[in-house]
């Protein structure tokens, strides 16, 4: 008994040498060991020791040894998002052809953050406004610095953190505006969950009001985009409609 101890102590240390020495890396709670979702062909795993502009080394969540995948042609159509580092928790679509290619690799822990854009308020139209009483240039030019104040940029956006959990940024901006404030804020959508599904990200909202019985019954409202790229500090998805948005992040 002793000795299998032994050799299952040390088939844990070789793995972690492996893949880097980062004390905070844990593999995400919940993302399937294979895959997380039924029907998602996404592999789940560390990049290991010897990651280059042309190579990937990847230790699957399932276990194994190391296997290294050719990412010059995912590179050159720049379909690996983020630059993946020794002991992160990355994803990758491995080539229908050729099973040493992955055709898009995805850094999840440098994916994880607060994303947001500025985004400015509109002016809220009012059926009263021929019937307001007619006020001074003084007072109307104080109006107007109130407005134009008000109309400043706000950050709205997601956070995306682990766990695979999210949470709206900026909400609070249309959540506290009373009825009455001469403008309209954005309202971002309010995303709790992500996931990956074959290569794309997938943003999900959920009631928070409902109990954990209503909510297994909801049907929740996803957004499936596309990961255009990502660096450091940007980020760029399109959405199902072709629309493109842009993100810095914020953390």
């Amino acid at each position: 008994m002793r000795n299998n101890t032994i050799l299952i102590i040390a088939a844990i240390l070789a793995l972690v040498s492996g893949c880097g020495n980062k004390e905070e890396q844990k593999p995400e709670k919940n993302v399937g060991l294979s895959t997380s979702i039924k029907g998602d062909s996404t592999l789940y795993g560390l990049a290991c020791d010897g990651c280059t502009d042309s190579v990937l080394v990847f230790l699957s969540g399932k276990g194994g040894d190391p296997v290294t995948y050719d990412i010059i042609e995912a590179r050159k159509r720049q379909r690996i998002i983020g630059h993946p580092s020794v002991g992160d928790w990355v994803c990758l679509i491995v080539n229908g052809k050729d099973k040493k290619k992955a055709d898009l690799v995805i850094d999840l822990d440098q994916l994880k953050g607060e994303w947001v854009n500025l985004e400015k308020p509109i002016k809220r139209e009012s059926a009263a406004m021929g019937s307001m009483p007619v006020i001074d240039k003084e007072a109307m030019a104080e109006i107007d610095s109130m407005l134009e104040e008000q109309m400043k940029p706000v950050e709205i956006g997601f956070a995306l953190k682990r766990s695979y959990t999210a949470q709206p940024i900026g909400y609070q901006y249309s959540r506290n505006q009373s009825k009455d404030s001469p403008v309209i804020y954005p309202t971002p959508k309010r995303y709790t969950e992500w996931h990956i599904y074959n290569g794309k990200l997938v943003l999900t909202e959920r009631s928070r009001s409902l109990d954990s019985l209503q909510a297994a019954k909801e049907k929740p409202n996803s957004d499936t985009v596309d990961i255009l790229f990502m660096v450091k500090d940007t980020l760029r998805i399109r959405y199902k409609d072709g629309t493109e948005k842009g993100y810095y992040r914020k953390n």
